[in-house]
């Protein structure tokens, strides 16, 4: 059902290209904006290091910061986040509606104002309309809405028909994910402004590496929600189906933990329930896995982080195609695509990796040379910062990041 999407310029398009944020960008290094505002439903450790880069990258004459609607919830710090404090960039957490309307005034003509999300979270929503009243500069970060079923059908309408001014006047789109840029372009986005995008992370640590041990089997991973969606319940058959040199270490909690642990009984199959365990540890021990799997049954994982951490420890990733972030395993030495729901095509892309060497300490060098160069938060400043220069300053539209 979608709508046809016209790439031609309106006129209230033509007015907003000719405002004094634009007009005082120049490409080359020179300044496009004096600061540059991050708009963000909670402290995010997938962000923070993002933001902070884009400041050491802009320098101290763009003033970047972070607007934050809470801090790292409840239910994200029992998922290993921590509490955010440690790298988070300058942030105002759950401002007051006097307090955003005062940013967005001292910001003034020459502030990007960059929303990640554009419904739900009172402090956003706010900011947006002001944003809208004062005429200011704005972007959007965000996943693509699940357009699966009836439901997916209701999503597209409601953008379609509630998204007007923001297509009109939005700068730019960095849509997330394999599905973020179709989305985008559906419920009709102009395509000029839409640009492919990730959460940009950490690089790893330098305690993590380190070449892992020789292993006579085959270590498989899993890090998430022990949840239905996230497709967990065909791991296990896929681990026993590799053969008794397999085994399978299974990072996280939820509702199946208990049903997965009787079943790898019943099955045979060797495998570790961690639990929760913190983001830095998953981080230092991602480099001891040879695969890591995210077979996701739903649009849930809008890029999926993990995937990201995995290539950068050298790790290689089996994803169905319904994980974000699965577009970086386009590269078929990063990994493999897989359906969804399919505990025999996890096993066959596995096999796969090792028959053709995927496993090798070269390969893991490769990915993480690969992933380093593109996925870091320093290597996603860079990228943000050629969006901003081709759309306001006249530079050349940048190459996608995964490319």
């Amino acid at each position: 059902m979608d709508m046809p999407v016209s790439n031609t310029p309106d006129p209230a398009d033509a007015m907003a290209s000719r405002r004094p944020h634009d007009a005082q960008a120049t490409p080359g290094r020179a300044p496009v904006y004096s600061r540059i505002v991050f708009w963000e439903p909670c402290v995010s450790p997938h962000k923070s290091a993002f933001i902070n880069a884009v400041a050491e990258r802009f320098g101290p004459s763009v003033e970047v910061r972070c607007v934050a609607h809470e801090g790292v919830p409840d239910t994200r710090q029992a998922l290993g986040w921590g509490d955010g404090s440690a790298a988070a960039p300058p942030t105002d957490v759950a401002p007051s509606p006097e307090r955003i309307a005062a940013i967005i005034e001292s910001g003034g003509e020459h502030c990007l104002h960059v929303f990640s999300g554009i419904r739900w979270f009172s402090t956003l929503t706010t900011a947006l309309d002001l944003v809208r009243a004062q005429g200011r500069a704005f972007a959007i970060m965000s996943e693509p809405r699940d357009n699966a079923g009836v439901k997916g059908a209701v999503r597209f309408i409601q953008s379609w028909l509630t998204e007007s001014w923001l297509r009109r006047r939005v700068q730019f789109v960095l849509a997330i994910g394999r599905h973020g840029p179709p989305w985008f372009k559906s419920v009709g986005y102009r395509r000029d402004r839409v640009f492919p995008f990730a959460y940009f992370l950490p690089p790893p640590s330098p305690q993590a590496d380190t070449e892992p041990g020789a292993q006579a089997s085959l270590h498989i991973a899993y890090v998430g929600r022990l949840t239905e969606k996230k497709g967990v319940r065909y791991l296990l058959p896929a681990v026993r189906a590799l053969g008794p040199g397999a085994r399978i270490t299974i990072i996280g909690d939820g509702e199946l933990r208990e049903p997965l642990q009787r079943e790898a009984a019943q099955l045979g199959v060797d495998a570790v329930f961690c639990g929760v365990l913190p983001i830095e540890q998953v981080q230092l021990r991602m480099r001891t896995f040879d695969v890591l799997v995210l077979p996701s049954t739903t649009r849930d994982d809008g890029w999926g982080a993990v995937v990201s951490e995995a290539l950068m420890a050298g790790t290689a990733v089996v994803a169905s195609h319904c994980a974000g972030a699965s577009i970086l395993l386009d590269t078929p030495r990063n990994g493999r695509v897989v359906p969804p729901a399919n505990a025999e095509s996890i096993a066959d892309a596995v096999r796969d990796l090792q028959q053709t060497g995927q496993l090798t300490a070269r390969a893991r060098r490769y990915r993480s040379n690969w992933a380093c160069d593109r996925l870091t938060a320093r290597a996603g400043a860079s990228y943000f910062e050629q969006i901003v220069r081709h759309r306001a300053g006249g530079a050349l539209r940048p190459k996608e990041f995964y490319l």
